[in-house]
């Protein structure tokens, strides 16, 4: 008889291999989407002139994969600034009269993009997407030239600042009318037995004409709602909303013990015609807070996890699918349904396994630290990159929560006297409120080492979070009836539970006071889990890195080789939900 181990892993890598990839079908008489990936020319350089690089001789450099890092080459493992990378391509011949774009997944983490020697423009930030409308400056009939500059020299946190092109690049074709985005939300309602489905279409005109658009959805197996007109003006973009129900016994509800998910298609016409579709893989689920518990569809829920962080010594923080795939499995085969993964936006294909495996995340933008230059309030840079994160990920049922920052605190050495600065409380507050009004639909916190130090009501943003993320490294029982006491009320998650670095694989362990605290934690019905930093060791220049360069803190290397720490990990997790 297959083991139940087995049969899970099976029957989710067969789901995962059957899914449609919507973005690379054929459309009309036409692809859609083109891959840049690949091999691209490479060029490391601090000195190299702009006027240089434009009609520099590609052939003469180095090679690197697209998508990749380069501090994964010997040759170019502890280089730090501007790296430059170059590929030729060629439009199709019947994508003429389309709008073009040329899009990238992930860059780090300042770049500058030049096709055919124009600058089309740049991006700071190395986690999300962003692209750039090239149909006026790319040339159909001949080859084309792309130039990307990235920078990474910027660095926060004790993790790897992995340089270069680190996701996709793809060229993609659009009628002059097309659907951006649906932002669906469906909400069981448990009281009325029904669902509540909001969609938000995001609907962009490039022609020269007023138009009048009908979109269509339909959730396979469950419903298909009314079709909708939008009046769109010349060069224009709209929202559009669709408001249905539907009883709640027609669906399957989305858990940790059953991913259900289901297939929301739309279609955009105008007269007619089928102009452009768009696909995504949905959850229905109800995720909130009720006095000091989470409740996942209406039922109290207490979950573990563990922090991993993206990082691999032949990946980098490019995470390639079979590295997501094993790494999420492992942590689900551990007892883990909940972490806030990472401090930064985290790679689409780990999210949509996340989706496929039942595992909740809260997801972060990289503000960190007591020396954060970005931590004032009101920020335009750190509201980009909560706008292009939710933007990104607002259909991912898997995540459950936002955060807007990691362990702030004033700067200096005496640790007891730590608590928020001005600004940073400022940052925090303006940026909840932010969080708001981008998606009011799912949780919203931030992950402090303040509160049960110098933080109290009015120095720290209290009411604005719908529950408490609480690091600690120390006595954690002790800290957390701390926090609680002066932040009565709310949920607290430890959201990063440890004392010191493990050790090296394969013996390193857990010490026998950590064990405790972890099993003791159990007994406070306010913390509704904790989750362990971290998962995997990670390259790291930061302060008390050992000198392999790696930090060892994980409960397997860097290389996923499993320690002591591991098994006793497991056997807490089991003890908890006893």
């Amino acid at each position: 008889m297959m083991s139940k181990s087995i049969l899970f892993v099976f029957t989710f890598s067969l789901l995962m291999f059957s899914c449609k990839d919507n973005d690379s079908a054929e459309y009309g008489d036409y692809k859609k989407v083109i891959s840049l990936n690949g091999t691209w020319q490479f060029l490391a350089s601090n000195d190299v002139q702009i006027e240089d690089l434009i009609e520099a001789s590609y052939s003469a450099w180095d090679t690197l994969q697209v998508p990749g890092n380069w501090d994964t080459r010997d040759r170019y493992s502890e280089y730090v600034g501007k790296g430059y990378y170059q590929r030729e391509f060629n439009v199709p011949e019947n994508w003429d009269g389309k709008q073009i774009r040329i899009k990238f997944d992930a860059v780090y983490e300042r770049s500058k993009v030049w096709l055919n020697g124009t600058l089309l423009g740049e991006h700071v930030g190395g986690y999300t997407p962003f692209e750039f409308n090239i149909t006026d400056i790319v040339n159909l009939e001949e080859n084309n030239s792309v130039l990307v500059e990235a920078d990474n020299t910027y660095k926060r946190g004790a993790w790897w600042a992995w340089g270069g092109i680190s996701r996709n690049v793809s060229l993609e074709a659009h009628e002059d009318v097309r659907l951006v985005y649906q932002h669906i939300t469906s909400t069981p309602n448990f009281e009325t037995n029904k669902v509540q489905f909001t969609v938000k279409y995001k609907i962009e005109n490039n022609s020269n004409n007023a138009i009048t658009t009908q979109v269509q959805s339909n959730i396979v197996d469950v419903a298909k709602p009314e079709k909708i007109s939008v009046n769109i003006n010349a060069g224009g973009t709209k929202i559009a909303v669709l408001k249905f129900t539907e009883e709640l016994s027609k669906v399957k509800l989305w858990h940790f013990n059953t991913p259900n998910l289901y297939e929301f298609n739309s279609t955009l016409s105008i007269n007619g015609k089928v102009i452009a579709e768009k696909t995504d893989n949905i959850g229905i689920r109800k995720f909130e807070v009720k006095g000091e518990q989470f409740y996942l569809n209406n039922e109290a829920v207490r979950m573990n996890g563990v922090n991993r962080v993206h990082d691999h010594p032949d990946f980098g923080n490019t995470e390639p699918y079979h590295l997501v795939k094993q790494d999420m499995l492992d942590l689900k085969s551990l007892g883990c349904n909940f972490s806030r993964l990472m401090h930064a936006p985290l790679s689409k294909n780990l999210l949509k396994f996340c989706d496929s495996i039942g595992f909740l995340v809260v997801e972060e933008i990289p503000v960190w630290g007591d020396d954060d230059e970005q931590a004032f309030p009101n920020n335009p840079l750190t509201e980009r990159w909560m706008k292009e994160m939710i933007e990104r990920d607002f259909n991912n049922p898997s995540i459950v929560a936002w955060s807007v920052g990691n362990e702030l605190r004033n700067p200096g050495e005496d640790w007891s006297d730590k608590a928020l600065t001005k600004a940073q409380y400022s940052y925090v507050d303006s940026m909840l409120d932010y969080v708001a009004t981008l998606d009011n639909t799912r949780l919203k916190t931030y992950v402090t080492i303040t509160s049960y130090r110098k933080g109290e009501i009015g120095t720290e943003p209290y009411e604005k979070v719908d529950f408490i993320s609480m690091n600690s490294y120390g006595n954690a029982p002790v800290l957390a009836e701390k926090t609680h006491k002066k932040f009565p009320g709310k949920p607290i998650f430890i959201s990063e539970i440890g004392i010191g670095q493990i050790g090296a694989a394969p013996h390193g362990k857990l010490s026998d006071e950590l064990v405790d605290y972890l099993k003791k934690l159990k007994t406070y019905p306010y913390v509704t889990g904790v989750s362990l930093w971290s998962y995997n060791d990670y390259r790291s220049n930061y302060k008390g890195t050992p000198l392999s360069g790696f930090r060892e803190w994980g409960i397997v290397d860097a290389r996923r080789n499993k320690k002591e720490a591991y098994s006793q990990l497991k056997e807490i997790y089991k003890y908890w939900q006893e």
